[in-house]
């Protein structure tokens, strides 16, 4: 996490815990604690949630106890505009910029008023890898977070409704940039210009061509490489990633999540939201999501089944890996949150993947992932969280290359 972020996290965060303090008793505890913590690069789970709690924190210091609804068009644009830029400063710092830390290249950041933001790198990448890598990165960050915040809107009852924007901004990322990246097929000079000026899908394209056909690494981050249009795994390539963003944007929990913005948090004015779900009885239901990812040399896009219970939340998914010549399949399973006592709740998740023959050639064999959480609030007030996972070589959304373990910590305070 960048320093000088870090630092303004901290102050977000410690302003909404001021404005927030008198909103509840010592009894009750109205709002989702809030978080700041610090994870191994590329720290996308864990920046991402700090972002989050300061999303929360800077929506409730707008409008407070008391004054939501004459305020409700103030609080509603505020949790749309912060939201929407907190979604950038993860997309660049622990999507672009994370990836680029993780690989020694000394990234920095702009941004500007009108959501915008740019990552720049102090040295160039040292092969493709890493250009495809870093190029999909800020899209595999948004992610994460929104897979961090749909979890946490079906578990238990629910989340701060004020979130569910970033959750959107989040969301679509990845589906807007696939849609938004000009057909190399029937508009090759406006992908070469969309390439130059970085858009992330078509320097993700380039990328994964260069790699084939051995361009040079220095050349396609500099936007020296001569694309070639005649290939037609450039077209294949893109038709997976035109599939892969509806797919993303088909996404059943997220629609509904959409919906009880609208309905319970904009018009009935509720500050908590627990999306419908479809009914099993007693306090049991089912949702379905979909998400998807750019890897190094597949599109990859799952199915989630989510059942919601009184206490944990479970998940499974089924995963396909397609690399345009050939496909494979991944599978999963996690549980959010089982509380251990009154003060402890644990949460774990394993992967299992098999990775398709490709012309890039940069990944083969099986892979897996396995990881736990551990979340403590003592005295309803004050707690940690703890991450530790473990994987194989290659690429997982949100988790280093490199085999190994990998890990975070971070603080949790309630008012």
């Amino acid at each position: 996490m960048h320093a000088r972020l870090g630092w303004a996290m901290a102050l977000g965060l410690a302003v909404g815990a001021v404005a927030t303090a008198g909103v509840a008793t010592n009894e009750t505890v109205r709002y989702d604690p809030y978080f700041i913590g610090y994870q191994s690069e590329p720290a996308m789970d864990y920046g991402g949630r700090t972002l989050a709690s300061l999303d929360a924190a800077v929506s409730r210091a707008v409008w407070g106890d008391g004054v939501w609804r004459p305020r409700i068009y103030i609080a509603l644009f505020c949790e749309n505009y912060v939201g929407g830029f907190l979604s950038v400063v993860q997309h660049e710092t622990l999507g672009h910029g994370g990836r680029a830390r993780e690989f020694g290249l000394d990234p920095s950041y702009s941004f500007g008023a009108d959501l915008s933001g740019s990552t720049s790198i102090g040295r160039d990448p040292k092969n493709n890898l890493q250009n495809i890598v870093l190029a999909g990165a800020g899209m595999e960050a948004d992610g994460v977070l929104a897979q961090r915040l749909l979890r946490d809107l079906y578990t238990g009852d629910g989340a701060d409704g004020a979130v569910i924007p970033m959750l959107a901004f989040a969301k679509l990322d990845f589906t807007v940039y696939c849609l938004s990246t000009p057909n190399p097929s029937d508009k090759p000079n406006d992908f070469r210009d969309a390439y130059r000026d970085g858009n992330d899908v078509a320097y993700y394209m380039v990328s994964r061509q260069a790699q084939r056909t051995g361009g040079d690494p220095a050349d396609v981050w500099n936007n020296r490489y001569t694309i070639n249009f005649n290939d037609p795994r450039l077209s294949a390539l893109y038709d997976d990633l035109q599939t892969a963003a509806a797919w993303n944007l088909a996404d059943p929990a997220f629609l509904a999540a959409a919906y009880g913005y609208v309905v319970d948090h904009a018009i009935r004015r509720e500050e908590r939201v627990r999306p419908p779900v479809v009914p099993l009885g007693g306090d049991f239901g089912l949702t379905a999501g979909t998400r998807a990812f750019a890897g190094p040399d597949t599109v990859t896009r799952f199915v989630d089944l989510y059942l919601l219970t009184p206490g944990p939340l479970v998940q499974v998914y089924g995963r396909i890996l397609d690399s345009s010549i050939d496909t494979a399949m991944g599978y999963g399973a996690a549980v959010n949150e089982i509380p251990l006592g009154k003060s402890v709740w644990l949460s774990g998740g394993v992967d299992f993947w098999q990775n398709p023959d490709s012309l890039e050639r940069l990944e083969n064999g099986n892979g897996w992932n396995a990881v736990g959480e551990v979340n403590t609030l003592f005295a309803g007030r004050v707690g940690v969280s703890v991450k530790v996972g473990a994987k194989s070589d290659g690429y997982f959304p949100g988790t280093p290359l490199d085999s190994g373990v990998y890990g975070g910590a971070g603080v949790l305070f309630a008012f």
